[in-house]
């Protein structure tokens, strides 16, 4: 006879196992990350972890391929600003909170010759995903995770 605490345990098995993973691998570092998935959609990913990296981003490049995109680890929440400096296409920037959230997107032109302006979000962010224009069909509140290479 089953008492009512295995009967529990097998609830909170059975239904753990029919979750899908929202999280990241905690033995996966952020800087690390091949892929970053948005509910549904999921982007392979260059990563932009240091100040170099983080300063020259997507410029210079000439496209990028779809289902593609830019993860950039900032050194820590914040209001971390971004510009479209020596852009050559269209992004969709998405801002993401410390707790893996989706806090805002944008859509940004590349700026031309002139100053650029500096697009910050509205609360502390400590990742930004960019992607080509018009892939990002996700909203705020959205999970965020990624996976490492194997």
């Amino acid at each position: 006879m089953w008492s009512w605490l295995q009967y529990g345990i097998w609830s909170v098995i059975l239904l753990a196992t029919r979750l899908p993973a929202v999280a990241a691998d905690p033995g996966c570092p952020a800087r690390q990350a091949a892929e970053v998935r948005i509910g549904q959609q999921t982007w392979r990913v260059d990563v932009a972890w240091d100040e170099a990296q983080r300063r020259r981003g997507l410029s210079g490049r000439a496209r990028m391929a779809p289902g593609h995109g830019m993860w950039f680890v900032l050194p820590g929440p914040g209001l971390h600003g971004f510009w479209m400096r020596d852009m050559t296409f269209s992004i969709d920037l998405i801002w993401v909170t410390p707790d893996r959230r989706v806090a805002g997107s944008l859509y940004l032109s590349p700026c031309g010759p002139g100053p650029c302006l500096v697009y910050r979000p509205d609360r502390p962010v400590a990742y930004v995903l960019e992607v080509n224009a018009g892939e990002f069909g996700g909203r705020p509140g959205d999970t965020v995770s990624w996976r490492c290479r194997p």
